[in-house]
C-alpha cells in the first residue's frame, strides 16, 4: 500500500508535533529545568511573632537537577533580596522583629544563567506582630516616678535635663520620644524637669 506525498507529510508533521509536545522546553537547560520544577516551603516561628524579639524563618526547596545556576531569593524583614541569595536546598535565619502589624516572607527560585534569567515565586508565609510597646506618658511625674513608669513599660530612663516651667517644678515637663511612640523594649526615654526661671525673673 502506498501513501500519497501529502499523507506522508501529514504523518511526519504529526510525529514531530508529538515529539515536541512531550519534550519539555527546558530539557537541554538544567538551570531552567530546576527553576521550572522547583517546590518550596517557608515558615516562621513563633507565629504570631513578638515585637522586639527574634523569630526564626526556615525554608526548604527542591527541584529536578539543580545546578550552580539555581539560587533562592528570600524576601522579607531581615533579608535583602538584592544581595542575599542561597543555594537550592534548605536553611534558616533569625530575624529581629521591628515592624508592626503583619510581616511576611517569600521564597523565589531564580535561574541565573544568562540565557534565561527565569524566576518563579514558590512559597510565602505571614504572621501578625504582637507585644508592640509604646512609650508611657510621663508629664507631671517626678524623676523617680518617671523611672518607675518606664521600667514597668520595658524602657529605661535616659538623660534628665531641665526647662523653665513654673507649672511643673521638679516634675516632667517634656519627654523624648513623646507618649504613645512605638519604641523597642530596652530603649531610653529622656525627660526634662520643670524649674523656676533664673532671678530676677519669677514664676507668676
Amino acid at each position: 500500500m502506498t501513501r500519497s506525498p501529502k499523507a506522508v507529510v501529514l504523518v511526519v508533521a504529526a510525529l514531530m508535533a508529538t515529539a515536541f509536545a512531550v519534550t519539555p522546553a527546558y530539557a537541554d537547560d538544567p538551570g531552567l529545568n530546576c527553576a521550572a520544577t522547583a517546590t518550596a516551603t517557608i515558615s516562621v516561628t513563633p507565629s504570631p511573632v513578638l515585637y522586639g524579639h527574634t523569630a526564626l524563618v526556615q525554608w526548604s526547596a527542591d527541584c529536578v537537577a539543580n545546578t550552580a545556576e539555581d539560587t533562592l531569593v528570600i524576601s522579607g524583614p531581615g533579608f535583602n533580596p538584592s544581595t542575599t541569595v542561597f543555594p537550592v536546598g534548605g536553611g534558616s535565619q533569625s530575624v529581629f522583629i521591628t515592624q508592626t502589624g503583619t510581616v511576611g516572607w517569600s521564597v523565589t527560585v531564580v535561574d541565573t544563567s544568562s540565557d534565561t534569567g527565569f524566576s518563579r515565586g514558590l512559597a510565602s508565609v505571614s504572621a501578625s506582630v504582637t507585644g508592640v510597646t509604646t512609650v508611657p506618658g510621663l508629664s507631671g511625674d517626678t524623676s523617680a516616678q518617671a523611672g518607675q513608669a518606664l521600667s514597668a513599660a520595658g524602657y529605661v530612663l535616659g538623660s534628665v535635663g531641665s526647662v523653665v516651667d513654673c507649672d511643673n517644678i521638679n516634675r516632667v515637663s517634656s519627654q523624648s520620644p513623646s507618649a504613645g511612640t512605638v519604641l523597642l523594649p530596652g530603649s531610653a526615654v529622656s525627660i526634662k524637669l520643670g524649674k523656676k526661671p533664673t532671678p530676677p525673673a519669677q514664676c507668676e
